[in-house]
């Protein structure tokens, strides 16, 4: 079976996916992606030039069909969309003979067009994507978004849910549920990323020595963007509102448009154990998970699944999230984290003090943690990814 996997860009995560489904002797595998994103790019998000370090075109095939953006951004302009509309519909008529079956990567207008064209074509058309109903719209927006998806899910063969919020997701426009197989959400994962243990353990060593704070602390830690949906000052606030003791630090990485807020905040708040890391690249963001006793994703409504919690979980992390994160209920559920009413600021701080104070959950959670993890590594992903490609 040939089989083709249409994304935007090089997402990290799907790198080591791909490598996976790359080895599968049963299938032709090939990544189609909309554009070939430069390793050292401007990320609107994080508002910086960023480098993640981390080499995404080995060991599988791909085909990019533009070349060389420098700019997060332009990749999702509605102009680009349209150029790469007509690109990605002339690249698939060229190759209609070379796959049977293509997986689109999210509900963008462009992969949509592609699977209404690959249906006259008799392709096998799969959908992978983080969306869910978790936020509040109006009824222009409720409206518009039911006459979307209900249509483009016309179009779709089989749908691979990431999560049960996705699942229900896809069940509220009318996709039936034997049409829906749950295919975890693959994560990359530390022996990917480092070629011995002795460069991990070198990075960490390093990160400690340039952190003094680090030493005889236990850390919580939040990674990632620093914008509004990802309340980091949310989160700052709730610490130094808490009744934390001393023996905890509360570590701060990444960049984005809160970074001066942030350091104010760090600023005026000298006695509390906070410490601002700044960007951190991909090795030193696995480092960190695995110096970090909890790892927290307090975002508010507009947040996808939460791939920072499902990173961290192969290094014994406990989690703490909010009700508007995609993958809170598998926290519960597998009882791997605790998880806080979004709105109310007292219930992230009673979590904060609960899994700080209580030591025995916190290592039956760190270690819930790790047993989950098995369950979102790529191997394990790829399996079941196959095992439903190949179903008559």
């Amino acid at each position: 079976m040939r089989f083709f996997f249409i994304c935007s860009h090089q997402i990290q995560n799907l790198v080591p996916l791909f490598v996976e489904l790359d080895k599968k002797k049963v299938i032709d595998f090939k990544v189609i992606f909309w554009e070939k994103l430069d390793d050292y790019h401007f990320d609107y998000e994080f508002n910086n030039k960023i480098n993640f370090k981390f080499n995404k075109f080995e060991n599988y095939k791909y085909y990019c069909l533009s070349k060389n953006k420098n700019n997060s951004k332009e990749i999702f302009s509605f102009l680009n969309k349209i150029l790469i509309t007509f690109k990605l519909l002339t690249f698939l008529f060229k190759e209609r003979r070379n796959f049977d079956s293509v997986l689109i990567y999210g509900y963008y207008f462009p992969n949509i067009i592609s699977s209404i064209f690959l249906k006259f074509l008799g392709k096998k058309i799969i959908l992978r994507s983080v969306s869910y109903n978790l936020g509040i719209r109006n009824f222009i927006k409720k409206f518009s978004r039911n006459i979307y998806y209900r249509f483009s899910n016309i179009f779709i063969d089989r749908f691979w849910s990431i999560c049960k919020l996705n699942t229900e997701f896809f069940k509220s426009f009318g996709v039936k549920e034997s049409k829906i197989s749950l295919i975890e959400s693959s994560q990359i994962y530390k022996s990917f990323v480092f070629a011995n243990e002795e460069e991990f353990v070198a990075i960490k060593d390093r990160i400690i020595s340039q952190n003094k704070i680090l030493l005889n602390k236990k850390i919580i830690l939040f990674v990632g963007k620093l914008i509004e949906k990802k309340r980091p000052l949310f989160l700052l606030e709730a610490f130094i509102e808490s009744k934390i003791n001393d023996d905890w630090v509360l570590l701060i990485a990444g960049d984005g448009y809160y970074r001066k807020e942030i350091l104010d905040f760090i600023n005026n708040n000298k006695t509390k154990n906070i410490s601002f890391l700044g960007f951190q690249n991909l090795q030193e963001i696995l480092t960190l998970y695995s110096l970090s006793e909890i790892v927290v994703l307090p975002s508010d409504y507009g947040e996808t699944h939460g791939n920072v919690l499902m990173e961290a979980t192969q290094f014994k992390c406990a989690l703490i999230a909010s009700n508007r994160v995609g993958i809170y209920p598998e926290l519960i559920d597998n009882n791997i984290g605790l998880v806080f009413d979004g709105s109310n600021k007292l219930d992230l701080i009673k979590k904060l003090e609960n899994l700080t104070n209580d030591k025995i959950l916190l290592e039956e959670l760190k270690m819930n943690s790790f047993e989950y993890s098995e369950k979102i590594k790529p191997t394990y992903v790829a399996n079941k990814m196959l095992e439903d490609l190949i179903k008559k």
